[in-house]
Parts: structure tokens; C-alpha cells; sequence
């Protein structure tokens, strides 16, 4: 866990090299952020935080970048939601009055690729929930429905076989026999296991549509443009991985009861898209459930786009409810 004076210089390291994509050191710290103490105080804090694995640096006389691990600790340390950006420029009625115009605004705010689902219908009751360890090291995530239908997904999972049965019990607690419910806190479960509980019932979710939504996607020469994709070979791969994804959301973390998930590089299951974030929320109308969601690299402002998905969902459930 990061905190105090390390946090703080935690987050200005994401916030220099959200900006600049170049390492970050000391003196620019110091400089450009009030840290209130020494260069060599910055120095030792930049090496804790390298020891903890929160940040590394790629080469030996260069600054510091942050890992996923250092996105991660920020994000869930309660980075501030741009709401005041992101519902000035994406959720007013004028701004956007269709699907397709509000991925294009939210792609423009965010120079993200931009997903905006259509709801699906919920499907069939949820008879069974099942998860195995396969060999791999991943979890199999097998629904049976009450028409005798079953789906399985492969998920990436983080805890050991233990607190595996305990997810399983839980997920079939929030799952089995009614409507897929929200979830809500277990105390059995470590924050590990309740992260994966989440993206075990959001998998569920995804298995009992028995339709999937059409999407509006804009935003790809904006994703593209990153410093990131300079090297041709990792747009093929990164644009091959974006074409097949499903992007709806499926954890790995819930950053608040709302049910906003953001995966982060090496979080998401998906190996190519191990340089990108994900943020995404559902949104819930009459016709059923759909999302909204943001893909760009690990580098991004992480307070404008949750901000921005968060409002966009917002709009996308007026959008359709006004249709």
C-alpha cells in the first residue's frame, strides 16, 4: 500500500508522464509540482516506490515511468473524477442526440478509442455457476441457463483455489434464479477475490445476453496517434487485438459501486493488449443493458476519461430512453 508523501510523488510521476510520455525525475518533481522537500528526498522516495514495483525506469541513468501496478495504486487511491470536463463537453443533450454522435464526442475528449454499445435484453435464468482452474492458470467461467443452454468464458484470475470456492458461492448468490443482481460487499472475500467476483458476475451477465448489442466506435486515428504506436508492428497487433475485442465491461476492478471497471495493461486478458487501458460502465435502460467504454494506452488521463465514461453513460441511457 502507498501512502502519505510516496503517494503524492506517485501521483506526480503519473502526472508528468501522462503529459510528456518521457521519465520522470526528481528535479522535475521538485520544479513543477511543490513537493516540499529535497531533491534527495524525492530520490529516495522515486527508489521506494521502484522497490515496491510501482514505478521502473527503462533505462539505468533515466527517470521513472509507472508500471500498471502504479496506474492502479492512483486509480484506486481515489483519483478525482473530471465530472465538470467531461459532463460540459459530453453529456449536454445539444452535444451529442445519437449513439453514434456521443462516441465521436467521447472519442474527441479523451483521444481514446470510443465504444458506445445499444442495450441487449437480459437472457435466460442463470440454473448454475461454475468455476474450474484449467491448466493455464485461468479460470473457467461456465453458466448453465434454465433452457439447458451453457456458456463458458476463460478469466484471468488472481487468487488461489481457496478463496476460488469462495467467488463461486458468492457469484452464484448474485447470479442464480433472478435477475443478475449487483454486487455487494462480502466480507469473506480478501479485496483480491472481490475484484474477481465482480468480473466473474459480469462475465455471467455478458454469457445471459441473447443478443449482442451493435456498437459505435470512433475514435481509432485518435488511439493511433499516440506516442505508444510509433512502431508499425504494434499497430497490427494492437488494431488486430481491437477488432476482435469485447469490450464490454468484465473487471478486473471495480473502481466504485457504480459498477466503473478499468483494466490496466497486463490486467487486461487479452496478451496484445497489454500496453492499454480499458475503462467502461454499463448503463441500464428499458430495452435492456448496454456500455460505454474508452480503450488507450496505459498512459492516459485517467481522471478525464473516467469522468468522460461516466457522463457518457449517463447520456447513453438518456439517448435511448428519449428514442
Amino acid at each position: 500500500m502507498v501512502a502519505g508523501r510516496a503517494m503524492a510523488v506517485l501521483r506526480a510521476v503519473v502526472e508528468e508522464y501522462v503529459g510528456t510520455c518521457a521519465p520522470v525525475g526528481s528535479k522535475a518533481l521538485v520544479d513543477r509540482h511543490g513537493m516540499g522537500v529535497s531533491s534527495a528526498t524525492v530520490r529516495n522516495d522515486l527508489a521506494g516506490l521502484e522497490r515496491s514495483g510501482h514505478l521502473t525506469h527503462p533505462h539505468v541513468s533515466a527517470g521513472r515511468i509507472p508500471t500498471d501496478l502504479g496506474y492502479r495504486a492512483v486509480v484506486e487511491d481515489g483519483i478525482p473524477f473530471a465530472h465538470g470536463r467531461a459532463m460540459d463537453s459530453v453529456a449536454r443533450p445539444s452535444r451529442a442526440t445519437s449513439l453514434r454522435g456521443l462516441s465521436r464526442e467521447l472519442a474527441r475528449l479523451t483521444r481514446c478509442l470510443a465504444v458506445v454499445s445499444e442495450p441487449a435484453p437480459q437472457g435466460a435464468r442463470v440454473a448454475r455457476v461454475s468455476l474450474t482452474r484449467c491448466a493455464d492458470g485461468r479460470v473457467a467461467c461456465v453458466a448453465v441457463f434454465d433452457d439447458g443452454h451453457v456458456a463458458s468464458r476463460s478469466l484471468r484470475c488472481p487468487i488461489p483455489d481457496d478463496e476460488l470456492a469462495r467467488v463461486e458461492e458468492a457469484a452464484s448468490e448474485a447470479c442464480v434464479g433472478e435477475r443478475i443482481g449487483a454486487v455487494a460487499a462480502d466480507g469473506r472475500l480478501t479485496p483480491g477475490g472481490a475484484r474477481f467476483l465482480v468480473a466473474v458476475v459480469a462475465c455471467v451477465r455478458a454469457l445471459a445476453s441473447e443478443a449482442h448489442p451493435s456498437e459505435e466506435r470512433s475514435g481509432m486515428a485518435f488511439l493511433l496517434a499516440q506516442p505508444e504506436f510509433k512502431d508499425p508492428q504494434v499497430v497490427c497487433v494492437v488494431a488486430d487485438a481491437l477488432e476482435e475485442a469485447d469490450l464490454a465491461p468484465e473487471g478486473p476492478s471495480l473502481v466504485d459501486g457504480a459498477g466503473l471497471m478499468v483494466s490496466i495493461g497486463g490486467e487486461n486478458a487479452d496478451e496484445r493488449l497489454r500496453r492499454m487501458s480499458v475503462v467502461a460502465k454499463e448503463y441500464h435502460a428499458f430495452s435492456g443493458v448496454g456500455y460505454v467504454a474508452c480503450v488507450g494506452p496505459t498512459r492516459m488521463d485517467y481522471p478525464l476519461v473516467i469522468g468522460a465514461v461516466e457522463a457518457a453513460s449517463e447520456r447513453a441511457r438518456a439517448i435511448v430512453s428519449e428514442g
